[in-house]
């Protein structure tokens, strides 16, 4: 059953090179994940004691297929899909990186819980096999096809811990995960200049600034009338 294109998606994403692999453990609306049958029962609850094949499925074409990540200009293959789990939307495992871990490679929901497909949340644990956690990597979160307007949390923790927080809305492109200055200035300006497009009032203060001031007549100091030319600024505040 095909379903309709959610409006406003939120996907949360967490990265963390360890030794040889960059784990990215994922969380995104499962109402997201559209044309895909998703076992049901009784009223159309999901049956989570058949799920596990479809969200396997679901996983790889959803969100495998469209996330690039690089290990300085390389492009990593396409990773395995390590666990898979159906959340609810109340619960907040994606605080930090160890409580999500913790979350997806534990416990599944009971097979008696009584959810519908559009109420919970596909979480997803990846393994990329990558050189060292030294390096430098950076991701594409292709992910603009889940929804009308997707919204990206990304945080990525480097082996010495500090967390560098990221949000992205739609398709950013490629981003450096790095501490580079410079990426980050960058993304800061080019979400304001979009942030400016989503307002009709900032728009209308933009037209406003450009907008043709029309030619007045004024006399000059010996009377005679002078005409044509555009008015200065100086002169539309002029007393």
């Amino acid at each position: 059953m095909a379903h309709d294109i959610p409006v406003d998606v939120t996907v949360q994403a967490l990265v963390k090179p360890v030794d040889h692999n960059l784990h990215l453990i994922i969380r995104v609306p499962l109402k997201a994940m559209r044309d895909v049958e998703f076992p049901e029962q009784g009223p159309g609850y999901l049956d989570l004691n058949r799920i596990d094949t479809t969200l396997h499925e679901a996983a790889t074409l959803w969100i495998a297929k469209q996330i690039e990540i690089y290990e300085g200009d390389v492009r990593l293959p396409d990773p395995r899909v390590v666990e898979t789990r159906v959340s609810l939307e109340s619960d907040r495992s994606f605080t930090s990186y160890d409580e999500a871990l913790a979350h997806v490679t534990g416990p599944r929901l009971p097979g008696n819980t009584q959810v519908f497909w559009d109420q919970a949340m596909l979480d997803v644990l990846f393994d990329y096999p990558i050189h060292s956690d030294q390096s430098r990597f950076s991701v594409h979160p292709g992910l603009g096809r889940l929804g009308e307007r997707v919204v990206i949390v990304l945080r990525f923790q480097p082996p010495n811990g500090a967390v560098r927080a990221f949000e992205f809305i739609g398709d950013p492109g490629l981003v450096r995960l790095g501490s580079e200055l410079a990426s980050g200035c960058l993304r800061f300006v080019e979400l304001g200049f979009f942030h400016i497009l989503d307002g009709t009032d900032h728009l209308l203060f933009l037209f406003c600034l450009v907008i043709p001031v029309p030619a007045f007549s004024r006399t000059d100091s010996r009377g005679d009338g002078v005409h044509g030319g555009a008015l200065d600024y100086a002169d539309c505040f002029r007393v």
